[in-house]
């Protein structure tokens, strides 16, 4: 299946909205060079800065319209390219196993549930949200597809109520709102009590945050436990690989 079409299947169409100050909105995004005066006035837009920020982090999107969860200030998550990208994982997966009872930690916008629900193989989602705002908001546009079930509740706390037996094909965890380090020991966590129950579990941001840890492997000594003997090969061959493409 190709990458594009993964990311169609990503692309999300939830009503804007808001609940107790938790927020869905549109924004649109323009390259630098099409930016006009009247755009100075418009709040909806990414501003030509942070358009440079992002193109310099390699997660500039293409420009276009695109969709955002926030609460003030904080933007909790959106459907740019270069999240979908974050979230390709287990959509990939899918288009492989063909699975048909699936796990989601964490809602978001539903990015990786859109997906699911592109699949004829799905027969039950279940997802787990621990804020009751973001059901609220987003839940009634994906509980139209009697295949999804919602629970309010905490992902960990959830892990103690599993049925012994219980399996699901894929399990997908995203309850962080950034990358860090700090995750690595709750993601270990959620790796080995679902890696034993699922057939294919990830977490998000988990190869990034590793990543970091191997950037800053000399002074982030207490977390190099969490990188696997295949972690830091694959560190070492794309550090190489680097060091190849610079000469």
């Amino acid at each position: 299946m190709p990458w594009l079409d993964i990311y169609d299947r990503m692309k999300v169409d939830i009503p804007i909205g808001e609940v107790r100050g938790m927020k869905i909105s549109k924004f649109e995004v323009k390259h630098p060079d099409d930016w006009t005066a009247a755009d100075d006035e418009r709040k909806d837009v990414v501003s030509p800065l942070e358009y440079v920020r992002m193109e310099r982090d390699g997660r500039a999107p293409k420009p276009g319209w695109y969709t955002r969860l926030s609460e003030g200030e904080t933007v909790w998550m959106s459907d740019t390219s270069a999240e979908r990208r974050d979230h390709a994982e287990p959509v990939f997966i899918m288009a492989s196993v063909k699975p048909e009872r699936l796990l989601i930690n964490g809602l978001g916008i539903g990015m990786v549930l859109a997906a699911v629900l592109t699949f004829d193989s799905v027969k039950h989602v279940d997802v787990i949200e621990k804020d009751e705002r973001i059901i609220e908001l987003v839940g009634p546009h994906y509980l139209r597809d009697p295949r999804v079930r919602i629970h309010h509740g905490d992902a960990v706390e959830q892990m103690q109520q599993w049925a012994p037996g219980e399996r699901r094909d894929v399990g997908w965890t995203d309850i962080w709102p950034d990358i860090s380090l700090e995750n690595l020991p709750q993601m270990k966590e959620f790796a080995d009590f679902y890696g034993k129950r699922c057939g294919f579990h990830g977490n998000w941001s988990e190869d990034l945050a590793k990543r970091l840890v191997w950037d800053d492997r000399y002074s982030e000594r207490d977390y190099l436990k969490f990188l696997t003997e295949e972690d830091r090969e694959w560190f070492e061959a794309e550090d190489e690989d680097e060091d190849w493409d610079d000469e």
